[in-house]
Parts: C-alpha cells; sequence; structure tokens
C-alpha cells in the first residue's frame, strides 16, 4: 500500500487505544508520508477512542479493516488535499466492517465534510455497541447530519443537500421526508428539540396529503409540549385563510383540539362558510367550550 502520491504529509492521532495504534503502526511502516501520534485517553467529542486524520474533522472510531480500511486511505487522501476551518455541524456514520452500502456513504461524505469542513466520525457499531444504542442505532450505515437522521445508503447529492439544509437550519424537507416515510418519532425528537412548532403547523399546509395527516398526527402527540403547541396555533391560524378548503378544514379541526377561546371568533368566521368547512369549525368551537367547561 503506497500513499507516495500524497500531496503532503499526513500525521494520524490516535486517541485511548494501543489497539489502534498498533494496528497504524504495522499497515504504515513503510509508508513516509504518514506518522502517527499517541494520546492514551478518549478522543474528547465523543468520548471514544479513535484517530483524527492529521487536523481535519475527519475521525475512524474504530480499527480500519476490509470495507472501513478503503474508506480511511480514501480520508487520508481526501485530507493531504488541504484542511479548512468551517461550521460546527457534525456528522457521525455507524458503519460495521461487512457492511456492503458503508463504505459509498462514508466515502461521499468524507468528501464533502472536507468541502464544507465539517467534523465526521465514523464510528464502528460492532466496537462500540453501547454508543450505538444511545444514537438508537439498529442497521448500519447510520447517518445523523446534525440533528437529521437517516438510515441506510445516502447519496452524495442527498447528503450534500442535507449538509447544506444542517447549516442554514432549514429542516423543512427533511421533516416531510421523514413524515413521507411515517418516521414519526424522529419528527417528534426534532420537533421538540429544536423548537419547531411553526415549522409543523406550516407542514400542515404542505401539498403531500401524506404530510399534513403526518403533520397532524405529530402535533397531537405533541400536545402536552407547551412551547411546540404555541407555534402550531400561531400558524393553524393563518391557515384558516388558506386558498385550499381541505387545508382550512384540517387547520379548524386542529384548533379545536388544540386552541382555547381566543380563537373562537376566527373559527366561528368560517362557520358561515357553510360546507364541511363550516362542519369543522363548528365541531372546534364545541371542542374548546367543552374543555374550557371541564
Amino acid at each position: 500500500m503506497r500513499l507516495d502520491e500524497l500531496k503532503r504529509s499526513v500525521i494520524l492521532r490516535v486517541f485511548g487505544s494501543e489497539e489502534i495504534y498498533d494496528y497504524l503502526e504495522k499497515l504504515f511502516n513503510d509508508e513516509e508520508r504518514i506518522s502517527l501520534e499517541f494520546n492514551p485517553t478518549p478522543e474528547p467529542s465523543l468520548s471514544l477512542p479513535g484517530v483524527k486524520i492529521d487536523n481535519s474533522e475527519i475521525y475512524f472510531h474504530a480499527v480500519p479493516k476490509q470495507n472501513e480500511l478503503q474508506s480511511f486511505i480514501h480520508a487520508i487522501k481526501i485530507v493531504a488535499e488541504g484542511v479548512k476551518e468551517g461550521s460546527e455541524i457534525r456528522i457521525i456514520t455507524f458503519v460495521t466492517p461487512i457492511c456492503p452500502n458503508c463504505r459509498a456513504t462514508v466515502d461521499s461524505i468524507n468528501t464533502l465534510a472536507q468541502k464544507f469542513a465539517i467534523g465526521h466520525h465514523i464510528v464502528d457499531a460492532t466496537m462500540f455497541p453501547d454508543f450505538a444504542e444511545k444514537y438508537g442505532v439498529m442497521s448500519a450505515p447510520t447517518t445523523f447530519i446534525g440533528r437529521m437522521k437517516f438510515v441506510g445508503a445516502i447519496s452524495l447529492a442527498k447528503a450534500e443537500k442535507y449538509i447544506r439544509d444542517a447549516i442554514n437550519g432549514d429542516y423543512r424537507d427533511y421533516l416531510a421526508e421523514k413524515l413521507m416515510g411515517g418516521e414519526m418519532d424522529d419528527v417528534k425528537t426534532l420537533i421538540v428539540e429544536e423548537g419547531l412548532g411553526e415549522l409543523l403547523g406550516e407542514l400542515m399546509g404542505h401539498e403531500e396529503f401524506v404530510v399534513r395527516l403526518g403533520a397532524m398526527a405529530t402535533a397531537e402527540a405533541l400536545k402536552d409540549e407547551k412551547e411546540v403547541v404555541e407555534g402550531v396555533k400561531r400558524i393553524l391560524r393563518k391557515l384558516l385563510k388558506h386558498e385550499d378548503a381541505r387545508i382550512r378544514e384540517d387547520a379548524a379541526m386542529m384548533l379545536g383540539m388544540l386552541g382555547d377561546e381566543e380563537d373562537v371568533k376566527e373559527l366561528e368566521n368560517l362557520i358561515s362558510e357553510g360546507g364541511r368547512v363550516a362542519d369543522s369549525a363548528r365541531e372546534a368551537v364545541e371542542e374548546i367550550r367543552r374543555r374550557d367547561n371541564g
């Protein structure tokens, strides 16, 4: 394995694992442009043993063998192209040594991690099962881009799109995709952690019916989260004036579930519209008043 074509020398900084250090020392024994450093404590950001590739933000928490070795070599070559400072977004990809889709995912994300100067941690789930369990990882690859979770292979284009969204704090497309796939638990976690009540409300006006339905079910499941509910209600009041009667009808129904007396007047204004929208608004008013009275 010759790496003479590297544009510069690369230091492999090993944290907290003599096993990883000894393996890499033997692997790169004849490579003039590869040197090793050893720190007896775990890598601090995840508190796991691992190896950091030079001054980049690419970390392998693994003994890089089999498929992981090819990704590790590829990452060294990427880092040798140059390191820059950038976003604070962190990516974690959980892999296994014999995973058929892990290498392509890791290689793509390492390329993007270097492009956007984002920290990327590759974690062998078989080596650190407790850490994988903490993140709810059930299969490999599983990738976390900031707070967004992706199970299975992820293409270069998709990874870049969601890295840009994570940097910009834009979760709309991610949440819509999760709702389309019925992955409500991931949606609920992100909505609560990031305080995205208004965005959840906006998704009730989404062009896709399945997304609207999922957003409503999520809001119902989170009705005890006061901050989330207040954000949802602010958007629902706007959706009462939406041009699509189906969305007005759904907004009225959800206000009946989440609203209070201050919403009654706007709901009563819909009753004069007639039809199903009026029926939904009338039932919403009745539900709010039943709740207030009892």
